[in-house]
């Protein structure tokens, strides 16, 4: 890569460092963080744990790992502000570690300052890729069940890549599959589906019983522990009380809904992605081109070929996990959970602008003249994020801050049970609003009276 292509993208990903960091500093806790608080201030970790596997939900290992940081930090939100940005360094660090796995697999020589590059390429795109960046990266309540899941697997794959020190890879790997078992119905089922095909593959190589056991032990012990994860999730008492408040489950409706899915991403999806996937995704051809001497043993496919066979791929991964949340949900799901299709969206556009770049789909006049205008361009697009999410976000934080500061005011003198109406707050922007409804009974008026001990009712003026 040039010293001028690593200056400019150095700078975009600088850029988005500090637009994390700001919004990670304006963040607050929301809606359900307030329940958990008062759950675990008043029952404690385990016990909070096992009455939510018992009656709601058998995440066990996501509702244990948001505990411990509920219990630690209690309402304090300043302790929370590091959370967001350490999950996106975990997801940058893990990212460089394969990065740096695959290519010596590969026999690559992908140098320091391009994986650097690439594993931060990849973050922000993953980050701009998010269907709702303020319910998958600021909501803390969501982090442990998807974004964690995702890092989990990002650092499983890190270990299992890894050749070095065998048996504490071997137990890391299965300790983050665990924790997948037990972190997410449907990204449990799509990570068991990808497993399982490839061990299938691994299968198929070895085509014979002894020999595949013998030299996939490694990966057969982690199956079995990460499919002992999930079978204790699904057994879950609290699954079945939480699934009587969804419809009854339909399996062709189920196709419906999936196909209702493929147009919200087709149509309302994709096309508000554009820049981003751009931006983000031209680094990528640039290692494809830097890479592509040392390319032309492994990738001998035409890049029409490997397209439309990738693209069979990524669509039949997508309409895997549209119909599994379809009869899940009997929706097309919440914008948290749609934080998977992001993942493999970023993966996707991420090979093909590599393979790209290894096929030399550009010329080197044209890759020069728009790595300038894209990545100016870049520059001048997250200026403009930061410059109108720190408007919005230290105005929203503010509000925020005022409104819970007049609360606890409230609190210490008002001893009779009455209703406080306040006023709305103002657009969270990129970040996770807190509000709460002008009905008394909602739970996220519930919720902050829990949250604070509030001996009053709380609500929106109409």
């Amino acid at each position: 890569m040039s010293k001028r292509f690593q200056t400019l993208l150095f700078l975009v990903l600088g850029l988005f460092v500090c637009l994390l960091l700001m919004l990670c500093y304006f963040n607050r806790l929301a809606t359900d963080d307030y329940y958990f608080i008062w759950d675990v201030r008043n029952h404690g970790i385990i016990t909070g744990v096992s009455s939510q596997y018992m009656e709601w939900c058998g995440r066990f290992a996501a509702t244990f790992a948001m505990d411990v940081f509920y219990y630690w930090f209690d309402v304090n939100h300043v302790y929370y502000s590091f959370i967001p940005f350490a999950s996106a360094l975990l997801l940058f660090i893990g990212l460089y570690f394969l990065t740096s796995n695959i290519g010596n697999r590969l026999e690559l020589s992908v140098t320091k300052s391009q994986r650097l590059l690439i594993s931060g390429t990849f973050t922000a795109l993953l980050f701009f890729l998010s269907v709702d960046i303020g319910e998958s990266w600021f909501w803390f309540c969501g982090l442990s069940s998807y974004l964690w899941s995702i890092i989990a697997f990002v650092w499983a794959c890190v270990f299992l890549t890894n050749t070095n020190r065998l048996v504490f890879s071997t137990i890391a790997a299965a300790f983050c599959f665990i924790y997948i078992g037990g972190a997410s119905e449907v990204y449990s089922v799509i990570y068991g589906v990808f497993f399982t095909v490839f061990l299938l593959i691994k299968y198929k190589e070895a085509q014979d019983v002894n020999a595949f056991i013998t030299s996939n032990k490694r990966l057969l012990l982690i199956y079995t522990l990460f499919a002992t994860s999930f079978l204790i999730f699904l057994i879950a008492p609290g699954n079945y009380m939480r699934d009587g408040l969804f419809p009854e489950h339909q399996f062709w409706y189920s196709f419906f809904i999936t196909a209702k899915s493929f147009v919200k991403f087709g149509i309302f999806y994709l096309p508000s992605k554009l820049p981003y996937i751009i931006l983000f995704g031209f680094p990528f051809l640039w290692l494809g081109d830097e890479l592509k001497e040392h390319t032309k043993g492994i990738f001998n496919q035409s890049f029409k070929s490997f397209f439309f066979k990738l693209s069979g791929v990524f669509i039949l991964a997508l309409f895997v996990f549209f119909f599994l949340v379809a009869f899940v949900m009997v929706e097309t799901g919440p914008p948290r959970i749609w934080l998977f299709v992001s993942f493999m969206s970023a993966i996707y556009f991420s090979i093909l602008f590599f393979y790209a770049g290894c096929k030399d789909s550009l010329s080197y006049w044209n890759k020069k003249n728009f790595t300038t205008i894209i990545l100016s361009l870049g520059i001048v697009l997250l200026v403009f994020s930061i410059i109108t999410q720190y408007v919005t976000a230290s105005t929203y934080s503010k509000a925020n801050d005022e409104r819970i500061s007049y609360l606890l005011d409230l609190n210490k003198t008002i001893t009779n049970d009455t209703l406080i109406l306040l006023s709305p707050l103002p657009p969270s922007g990129m970040l996770y609003s807190t509000e709460i409804s002008v009905d008394t009974s909602h739970f996220t008026n519930k919720e902050l009276r829990l949250g604070y001990d509030l001996k009053f009712h709380v609500a929106l003026k109409r």
